[in-house]
């Protein structure tokens, strides 16, 4: 197993690329370049619209499927009864296999909550995901899903990044043996900006952004950088290949609150929170 191969304790590789917004050639080539450097957990989901795209890059690559952890997330907008199971199915069949880990991209509406775990478990039990999880979930929808998954929940994908205090998150996901993916990990460059971060990055002579993803990595959290460069994913590699003090991690950790989203859709307003 190579070194960017190496599993969290989920079994998730502890570094993948993300997908979005990428779509066609541009996302055929991105992932086409991460696998050739030695990634092997690729993120989509049916809202990209690209998992044509991931799939045949992954088909492309020549690489065995037994060697990559790949996963998918259910649109919002297919979560009813109606199209839970189709829409799963189209996934299956864009991306070539089942997916190693189908999450619920967003959290469902209260009404429906039990419903769609159901048929989330459904379809792990029918084969169409090896693994199931969530993403977006609060610390109380992670226990309450738990529970009515009888502990099947391996994953919570979440916005995490410094400027954003998921110490909440980090220790229920920890309580309940999930794994926490990041999403959004560098803030969208906005977690590249603190001078504490900066000062840290100068010392140690590393850029911020491999800084910012060895914070993430060192608590065990799985990241998902997207980037189309090369340099930039090689840059995204190196931060598997240094040690951050106990200091440095605390003074980072220091500057995340618990307003620093940069994803906050309005339809989560007050479900973010146990």
């Amino acid at each position: 197993m190579t070194k960017l191969a190496m599993p969290s304790a989920s079994g998730i590789p502890l570094l993948g690329s993300g997908t979005y917004p990428l779509m066609g050639d541009e996302c055929y080539r991105t992932v086409r370049m991460a696998l050739d450097l030695g990634i092997r957990h690729v993120d989509t989901a049916q809202m990209y619209s690209n998992e044509k795209d991931v799939g045949r890059a992954l088909r492309d690559s020549g690489i065995a499927r037994s060697e990559l952890f790949v996963v998918t997330k259910v649109d919002p907008g297919n979560v009813e009864s109606a199209r839970f199971a189709t829409t799963v199915a189209r996934s299956v069949e864009d991306l070539g296999s089942a997916p190693d880990l189908l999450l619920i991209h967003w959290p469902p509406a209260e009404a429906e909550f039990d419903a769609v775990l159901d048929r989330l478990m459904a379809e792990h039990q029918k084969g169409n995901a090896r693994a199931i999880g969530v993403s977006n979930f609060s610390p109380a929808m992670m226990r309450h899903a738990q529970k009515r998954c009888g502990g099947a929940i391996v994953n919570n994908q979440v916005e995490f990044h410094p400027l954003l205090d998921q110490s909440a998150v980090l220790a229920t996901a920890r309580e309940l043996n999930i794994a926490v993916s990041a999403y959004s990990p560098l803030a969208r460059g906005a977690a590249l900006k603190p001078s504490a971060i900066a000062s840290i990055a100068s010392r140690i002579g590393r850029p911020a952004s491999e800084v910012v993803l060895r914070w993430i990595l060192q608590q065990g959290v799985i990241a998902i950088p997207m980037t189309t460069k090369r340099d930039n994913l090689l840059s995204n590699i190196r931060a598997l290949d240094f040690v951050l003090s106990d200091e440095d991690m605390a003074t980072i950790s220091a500057l995340g609150t618990r307003q620093g989203r940069t994803i906050n859709p309005s339809w989560m307003a007050g479900r973010w929170e146990p």
